[in-house]
């Protein structure tokens, strides 16, 4: 009579029978996770097009421009660090300029430098602190407003805002090069 296990009668051990299945579950886990990791990437990959994708989210129009540049004092005093913003009377992109010692400034829209957009202008102006020697990104934080630095020339708060500042500006289709605003 043949016995029903085939190596000798002996019944298979745990571990004979153990061996196939356990590579066989493995191969299966393996792959499982293999088709996981592709699908994630695979969905990064696919994120990350999208969010490089030009054609989406806001684009800034850019604004024709002309050449703007003069002189910001208060009462003949020049104003080191103060910016002076040009908003135009039509809504479109504000122009933007920063005073050096002499109070000079050049205006930018698009671009630092680049100029101002023709036309009427509301003309605001407010004291931009100076940029730490030691760069942007490294500055301290001052959590007590009396330690902030101060304007070495102090202006009337109503320049601070387009609708009390009462100030207003023509740029012309050929720009402006030595613009003179004088606060008083």
């Amino acid at each position: 009579m043949a016995h029903p296990f085939p190596n000798g009668g002996k019944p298979p051990t745990d571990r004979a029978r153990s061996r196939p299945m356990h590579h066989s579950k493995l191969n299966q886990k393996v792959m499982v996770m293999l088709r996981e990791m592709l699908l994630v990437v695979a969905l990064a990959f696919a994120a990350l097009l999208v969010g490089c994708d030009p054609s989406t989210g806001p684009k800034a129009t850019v604004e024709a421009v002309v050449p703007v540049s003069g002189t910001l004092t208060y009462m003949g005093s020049p104003l080191e660090n103060y910016q002076i913003s040009f908003l135009p009377s039509d809504g479109r992109r504000p122009a933007i300029g920063t005073t050096d010692a002499t109070g000079r400034f050049t205006m930018g829209t698009n671009l630092a430098g680049d100029g101002a957009p023709p036309g009427t202008h509301k003309v605001t102006v407010v004291w931009s602190p100076p940029t730490p020697p030691d760069g942007a990104g490294q500055e301290t934080v001052i959590d007590d407003p009396a330690l902030l630095p101060k304007p070495n020339v102090q202006i009337p708060a109503k320049y601070s805002s387009p609708e009390t500042s009462g100030l207003t500006q023509e740029v012309p289709v050929g720009g402006l090069k030595d613009l003179r605003i004088d606060l008083q």
